[in-house]
């Protein structure tokens, strides 16, 4: 197994993803929703760049069968059903239903990656089972989706974490920068906050009272499903057979 990574959405490229099977990282916080909503019985999600096209799959799919949800510089939506906070995707809200959402850098991180063999929905809350689903697998890259075309802190940990555990579980070969990640995982594990803290993304999150949401987001092994990202909708494996 060879393992890259790749620190922001501007940086993915065809040549880097096709025929490897790729992880898309957000922890703060559209990954993070994404696994939370399905855990919690969606259906599926459907990830878009704009909110017009949200608007528009409402319409078709039925007023009642649709949650839309994401947010633009952390902020709600105006006239989507929710923000970007896993805390709003409980099950008697989105069990059974389509979750629609566009995010500043997540949802464009997923849609970036269409040219890959295969795309899986990752974060600290399903890392464990993530491995997992890795095992037998030739060339993964892991992608933080960061913030703004730039690497984020929270994303780079995240990533570090699973190229680290690759590398215990699989003797995965790691390229410099998934080395580096995961030294830096390495020397942050032990207080993520203290480090995350650091970062822009956490500090405008933490300035505009997410607190809860923060400290969810850097949970270990929350879930053990692995969503994929198959035909414009993202699913359980499972599901796709």
């Amino acid at each position: 197994m060879n393992v890259d990574i790749i620190l922001s959405a501007r940086e993915i490229f065809p040549d880097r993803v096709a025929n490897k099977t790729v992880v898309v990282i957000d922890v703060l916080r559209a990954t993070s929703v994404m696994v939370t909503a399905l855990a919690n019985g969606a259906k599926s999600v459907i990830p878009v760049m704009h909110p017009e096209e949200a608007f528009n799959i409402k319409k078709e799919l039925g007023e009642e069968n649709v949650v839309l949800g994401g947010e633009r510089d952390a902020v709600p939506i105006e006239g989507f059903d929710y923000g970007n906070s896993p805390f709003s995707y409980v099950p008697e809200v989105i069990c059974d239903k389509t979750l629609v959402m566009t995010t500043t850098n997540g949802t464009r991180a997923i849609l970036n990656s269409k040219g890959a063999s295969k795309v899986i929905i990752g974060a600290f809350v399903n890392d464990v089972a993530i491995v997992k689903a890795l095992e037998g697998e030739e060339e993964v890259v892991l992608v933080g989706s960061g913030s703004y075309d730039e690497f984020t802190m929270e994303d780079a940990l995240c990533a570090g974490k699973l190229a680290m555990d690759l590398k215990e579980a699989y003797d995965a070969r790691l390229t410099d920068v998934s080395v580096a990640m995961s030294l830096l995982y390495h020397t942050a594990k032990g207080d993520l906050h203290k480090i995350a803290a650091q970062g822009e993304h956490y500090s405008r999150l933490a300035g505009l009272g997410y607190d809860s949401d923060l400290d969810y987001c850097f949970r270990s092994s929350v879930f053990e499903i692995v969503p994929v990202f198959y035909g414009g909708s993202i699913v359980l494996e499972n599901m796709n057979g």
